[in-house]
């Protein structure tokens, strides 16, 4: 403003941080003062505003006063309503980072100052979810604030939420390693030794204990697919590395049972590859998605970490390449295929892709993973929902596996010092070569 005796005049009027953010006054019946500045609520009015011509030098202080008034969040889990002009306390904030299904993810820092929201330097990052369509941020939100009741360290935790005018956001601990897709890149290399089986079949459980918690409360996930899957990464310890479900904003809450068929799930879109074979009609009919929906996904999924921990990433493109129909520009490299006479049936490359996994040493009968894969081909890829364990059940079998190769180290296979080849059929042509690990 470069009027200092107007600041004075403001300071001998008892101006105080409490009163800012100052508006205009709002008194509609005397238009004279409408360049009289007040506190938001009007119950403190500073008339020395009035002689700072004609509304330029109001204008400009309404806008500046923001460069101060950055709120601080000092409540976890607290949604916070801002004003329309009032910055988020970020020191650094990225360009848009990933676009969801009904939002966009940016990578930012915090002011140390301004959150009391987690125990961090200044160094650390957040994830914050922007999301524009009121009905999309109350629906997650609900569902998140649920999730944070649970306790569970394999769902993702929400550490606020704001909203700012038309805006709406949730703020996230910052996955520094991740998803599983991009995880499974960087480690490829790396030998498949008993500890990251044991690692990975750790946390398999930990994901399936996540849904059960999910299931228990009424609440299906929708997508899961290893792009949900965030990594997080501990400063220290072999595998020191925490897989956990996120993106709930196609999560559904289902109320009772008796609820649930009076109206139909609406049902955000989720990636095809991973839908299960009743998707379509029950889309066309208005269906809802019962909580069995969920176990095809995690079957394609923990199928597709299986496929990469016995042989690597190629592997997983290749197995999605053979489940794509060549001649099929429409298709979506699902897990089930549908015949000419519109029946269902298991991809006959999901089936070949069982067998080349069983004969590796890794996954050969009496093997932990050789189990893993046994429970997801007889309890999680079916093609009835009715045929498929309920996340307590798969809980219970994947503990059993667990706790087997817990007690004996051998149940985790033989460890291949040199990589075997990796089968033909999972380097169809057009897919990347590797080798196993």
């Amino acid at each position: 403003m470069e009027d200092p005796a107007a600041i004075v005049q403001l300071i001998k009027e008892g101006i105080t941080d409490e009163d800012l953010p100052l508006c205009r006054n709002d008194d509609d019946d005397n238009d004279s003062e409408y360049n009289v500045l007040a506190s938001v609520g009007g119950n403190k009015r500073f008339p020395s505003s009035m002689a700072w011509g004609q509304g330029e030098k109001v204008e400009t202080f309404l806008k500046k006063q923001w460069v101060v008034q950055s709120p601080i969040l000092d409540k976890p889990g607290w949604h916070f309503v801002l004003d329309p002009e009032c910055p988020l306390p970020l020191t650094e904030c990225e360009t848009e980072h990933a676009k969801g299904g009904m939002g966009v993810v940016h990578k930012a820092k915090l002011h140390p100052a301004h959150h009391c929201l987690f125990k961090g330097d200044d160094e650390t990052y957040i994830a914050i979810k922007e999301i524009h369509r009121k009905e999309d941020f109350i629906r997650e939100k609900t569902n998140l604030d649920i999730i944070q009741r649970l306790q569970n360290r394999h769902l993702i935790s929400l550490l606020a939420s704001c909203e700012r005018g038309s805006a709406y956001y949730l703020l996230f601990p910052w996955a520094n390693g991740g998803t599983l897709r991009d995880f499974w890149e960087e480690q490829d290399a790396n030998p498949r030794t008993r500890n990251l089986i044991r690692w990975a079949l750790g946390q398999i459980l930990g994901l399936v204990d996540g849904l059960r918690a999910l299931h228990n409360r009424n609440i299906r996930h929708g997508d899961i697919k290893p792009q949900n899957i965030l990594v997080f990464e501990e400063p220290k310890g072999d595998h020191a590395v925490t897989l956990v479900l996120a993106d709930m904003g196609v999560s559904k809450f289902h109320k009772e049972a008796t609820d649930l068929r009076k109206s139909a799930t609406i049902t955000a879109e989720s990636t095809v590859s991973y839908e299960a074979p009743e998707a379509d009609e029950d889309q066309r009919n208005n269906k809802p998605r019962p909580r069995r929906y969920d176990m095809w996904p995690a079957g394609c999924m923990f199928l597709e970490f299986t496929v990469w921990l016995v042989y690597n990433c190629a592997a997983v493109e290749g197995f999605y390449k053979q489940r794509k129909a060549q001649n099929d520009p429409v298709s979506q490299g699902n897990f089930f295929s549908r015949e000419l006479d519109q029946s269902t049936e298991i991809h006959p490359a999901v089936t070949e892709a069982i067998r080349h996994l069983r004969e590796h040493p890794l996954c050969k009968d009496g093997t932990a993973l050789g189990d893993l894969v046994t429970l997801i081909n007889d309890r999680l890829l079916q093609i009835k929902p009715g045929d498929r364990a309920e996340a307590p059940e798969l809980y219970d079998r994947v503990k059993t596996i667990v706790d087997a190769a817990a007690a004996k180290p051998e149940y985790l296979g033989q460890e291949v010092k040199q990589p075997l080849p990796t089968p033909g059929f999972f380097s169809p042509p057009g897919s990347r070569k590797g080798s196993s690990s």
